[in-house]
């Protein structure tokens, strides 16, 4: 019997089952896919990010496929003039004693399996799809869609935001759905058009859309991801091809910069905005959740894959610190509540400062520019100051 079985072996699950392992606990990790694998392209990774990898003993294996950009901009599609600046050299370092990074989803995933790997406590098993559990006595039983279970002391939930083990757990609804779809396109660098800002985080602002753009893979692709207001009614897909058509429309007025961006990608995938209200349970007994499980959120604060490293640390220490499970599950659930409601209701809000028009627009440009440059710092320290 495992001592901790964890549901699911994304970013989240395989942070957990480090966590755990470095706690003294056999893990079990079950993938509902043949292979680990990771959609999507390029994540942000601020200083808190990089310390929860140091300590989950990833950080080595990630650090030669980041990119440190020079700067965030934040600029108007239409116009391309810089509304504000948030400076990622020297004096950011200094501020949060960390760097600012971007890096393709496949390899931090890459570098916490590897991590993963080494660690002899961790069994990790493919094609096991969870799909809902059973509590005995002495038990927690996983049982899985090929009508197979695993038995463990204790469950973590970190199958994602349509997670089956919280669905058991809260029986709440399913993921709010923000009025927003998420394109996404990966490029060689070689692809990127003449004049296109390479160096630094380009965050285009635009009525009814944003685009983001930034190299990963150590400067060799180029990521770009385009959010506009368009619904997604009732598709239960998570990711699908598609064409960026109602891309183009919403940016068809955009500076040529944008535009030569957004035309360039052969391929996109598309997502619909999802999210969940924060709640306060996020387990009982030796049940808890992780990462997009306990509290998905929209992708503004770049923080979300993020969230799910610092839940790891925090549950490691807890774990440590207490051989009852129950007791380390909710002590690690009522350190991480707070912070991850921040996260989800924040980045709810900038839904729809980012797509605004007219006055909205108007303060929103204001107060950037008013907070930009160093002075963005204090802005972010309740973000980046988090440490281990």
């Amino acid at each position: 019997m495992a001592s901790l079985i964890v549901a699911g072996g994304g970013i989240a699950g395989l942070s957990a089952a480090i966590a755990a392992a470095r706690a003294g606990h056999e893990v079990l990790v079950l993938e509902q896919a043949p292979r680990f694998t990771e959609l999507g392209a390029g994540i942000q990774v601020g200083p808190n990010g990089r310390r929860a990898l140091e300590e989950l003993g990833a950080w080595d294996w990630l650090r030669l496929h980041v990119v440190y950009p020079h700067a965030i901009r934040i600029r108007h599609a239409r116009s391309g003039r810089d509304i504000g600046r948030v400076p990622l050299g020297e004096a950011f370092r200094r501020r949060f004693r960390g760097t600012y990074q971007v890096v393709h989803r496949a390899d931090l995933l890459a570098a916490l399996l590897a991590t993963a790997e080494e660690e002899p406590a961790i069994t990790l098993r493919t094609s096991a799809r969870v799909v809902g559990f059973r509590e005995e006595p002495d038990a927690v039983v996983a049982l899985l869609e090929d009508g197979t279970e695993a038995r463990g002391e204790g469950l973590v939930g970190a199958d994602g935001i349509r997670s089956r083990v919280r669905a058991q757990l809260l029986g709440d609804a399913r993921p709010r759905l923000s009025g927003h779809v998420l394109y996404r396109a990966l490029i060689a660098r070689e692809e990127v058009p003449a004049g296109v800002d390479m160096d630094n985080v380009n965050l285009w602002l635009n009525a009814r859309g944003h685009v983001v753009h930034y190299p990963v893979k150590g400067g060799t692709m180029f990521n770009i991801v385009a959010s506009v207001n368009e619904p997604w009614g009732e598709n239960d897909t998570w990711g699908e091809p598609s064409d960026a058509a109602m891309v183009k429309r919403v940016f068809a007025t955009a500076c040529a910069e944008v535009r030569a961006v957004l035309e360039t990608p052969q391929h996109w995938m598309r997502w619909g905005g999802a999210d969940r209200a924060p709640v306060d349970t996020w387990g009982r007994g030796r049940i808890t959740l992780i990462g997009d499980a306990a509290h998905p959120t929209l992708p503004y604060l770049a923080s979300g894959a993020v969230m799910a490293l610092e839940d790891a640390v925090v549950l490691m220490r807890h774990l440590a610190q207490d051989d009852n499970l129950a007791a380390a599950f909710r002590a690690y659930e009522t350190e991480r509540q707070p912070r991850t409601a921040r996260i989800v209701n924040n980045s709810h809000k900038l839904a729809r400062v980012y797509h605004a028009s007219g006055l909205l627009a108007a303060g929103r440009d204001a107060f950037i520019r008013f907070t930009s440059g160093p002075a963005s710092f204090d802005r972010m320290a309740w973000l980046y100051d988090w440490r281990p």
